[in-house]
């Protein structure tokens, strides 16, 4: 199943350039489309989704610290508010009351079983929902699927600002719906992997790995950005509860831009719809579970050859997907403990090192791989591979560069060679890219949604196992000496990059 270019694409370059997308082949003596503006803005291009993606990814990174700080408040006042007060009766002053209690240890461990229950809520069901929404899109197309993926959020803001407006009458426990729904509408892995799904739809496997470091880019900015701009919200009145009612318009704009705005991308190739329609003829009473099966089924290659570096490739990504998820707040935990760094150093830490692989993703990855390929090209060495030239390189050089830099932050002890070390880490950000880029170039277009909700599954997977793996070893080993969680990434990283050997490039 190799991916040549079609004979309508070989005018293409190898770098993919503006009108060479999918469904823009038609030019005229100059290259352009002979079409009005408003046309050729009309049709789907992966500008769209990596502009939309950025702003989803942007609202999310806002509401990471209001969230934790409103349920904080709610928890005081539901829970300890009397207890802090003396009795006295409760009042709506959700900010004072959570000012008062937090530093009541009872206080946080009520937060801290909550947001337990909250991930395994949302991650659980998302494990479930992932692998049947990325299947259906490709069958409805990838609008319908954004279009749920931005409902679970908005009636979980719905029940944050229900709540923050009456505190007495809407129990914390309601908050778990607002869970679930983000949960059975796919949240953020969900949206990430439709994302490079219309992307994939799109553009041929050469630009796939670029595009796709632009969304890791805009994650990257979101967590970089999303603090500061919730720094300055959280200044004016009533705070916590405009932030909600500001994020669920946001939402609320976003379904209605997936519904009228965003050109689909799966109406593209005739073809592949032909195969859509006879699929659905020989399955017209097909269930939802039979749709899950079918996605789990996408593991399985054509071939031994396929099938091996599809499960290699699979495996690596679970594992890449759940330490980046995982490690973050540990990153900030360790430091704190032995150089005693305050927030704002946390703080100054996250948006340098954010900062730095923002402008690998966006900037060195891609002139890089550029670089490479037309180096290749110069030399008539260009190959019928599975990968993209460079790729399998690039995996193998950022598993490399992780490694290195676990070990440096173990043995680091001082704060230079830790902030020299976490830069290292944050130079392999193109990795979980270049994973999708070549797992996707094992999949016919028609499937790709299929693959990447399996991967979606993998990832609701290790949202809940590995960082709890990775929490429960720091606190294990915090009393003693905090390292060996480094060591230990260190060497699962390394048999990460063992098993990277054994994918296999041949020709097909």
């Amino acid at each position: 199943m190799g991916h040549e270019p079609d004979e309508e694409y070989e005018d293409c370059p190898l770098l993919i350039e503006e009108g060479c997308y999918r469904g823009t082949n038609q030019r005229d003596g100059k290259g352009r489309t002979p079409q009005s503006y408003w046309a050729r803005f009309r049709q789907p291009s992966p500008s769209w989704i990596i502009t939309i993606y950025t702003f989803y990814q942007l609202v999310s990174g806002i509401l990471a610290v209001p969230e934790l700080n409103a349920t904080f408040a709610l928890i005081c006042h539901q829970r300890h508010a009397g207890q802090t007060q003396g009795d006295v009766p409760k009042t709506r002053d959700l900010a004072g009351e959570l000012r008062q209690c937090v530093t009541s240890e009872d206080a946080q461990s009520d937060l801290s079983r909550f947001f337990m229950y909250a991930q395994m809520t949302a991650g659980l069901l998302g494990a479930i929902s992932s692998p049947i929404l990325g299947s259906l899109s490709d069958r409805v197309g990838r609008k319908p699927i954004l279009t749920c993926v931005a409902i679970g959020p908005l009636i979980n803001e719905a029940l944050m600002v229900a709540a923050l407006r009456y505190p007495d009458s809407i129990k914390t426990h309601w908050l778990l719906v607002g869970y679930a729904t983000q949960g059975l509408s796919g949240s953020l892995i969900t949206v990430t992997s439709t994302s490079q799904a219309y992307i994939t739809d799109l553009v041929r496997p050469s630009a796939r790995a670029r595009l796709f470091s632009y969304l890791q880019a805009a994650t990257s900015l979101a967590v970089a950005l999303g603090p500061v701009i919730a720094g300055v919200l959280l200044t004016i009145p009533n705070s916590l509860e405009n932030i909600y009612k500001l994020a669920a318009y946001a939402h609320l704009s976003l379904i209605l831009v997936f519904l009228f705005v965003l050109p689909e991308s799966r109406n593209l190739h005739p073809d592949n719809a032909d195969r859509d329609e006879s699929t659905s003829e020989q399955n017209p009473s097909e269930t939802f579970l039979q749709i899950f099966i079918q996605s789990l089924q996408s593991l399985k290659g054509y071939n031994a050859f396929l099938q091996n570096n599809i499960v290699i490739l699979a495996g690596i990504d679970l594992f890449v997907f759940g330490i980046l998820i995982g490690l973050f707040p540990l990153q900030l935990a360790y430091p704190a403990y032995l150089f005693k760094w305050q927030p704002t150093t946390q703080s100054f830490f996250t948006s340098l090192v954010y900062s730095w692989s923002i402008l690998v993703l966006v900037l060195i990855f891609p002139v890089i791989m550029a670089r490479v390929r037309r180096w290749k090209i110069s030399r008539n060495t260009q190959s019928l591979s599975l990968f993209n030239v460079g790729e399998l390189g690039a995996i193998k050089v950022s598993l490399t560069l992780q490694i290195i830099g676990y070990v440096g932050i173990a043995l680091a002890r001082s704060p230079g060679v830790f902030i020299f070390s976490s830069f290292i880490v944050a130079s392999a950000a193109p990795l979980t890219p270049l994973l999708t880029s070549c797992l996707t170039a094992h999949t016919p277009d028609h499937q790709s949604g299929q693959l990447l909700g399996f991967l979606s599954l993998l990832h609701a997977i290790a949202r809940v196992v590995i960082p709890a793996l990775l929490n429960a070893t720091y606190s294990m080993t915090i009393g003693f000496y905090p390292a060996p969680l480094f060591i230990l990434l260190s060497i699962i990283v390394s048999g990460l990059l063992i098993s990277s050997m054994y994918i296999k490039t041949g020709a097909l």
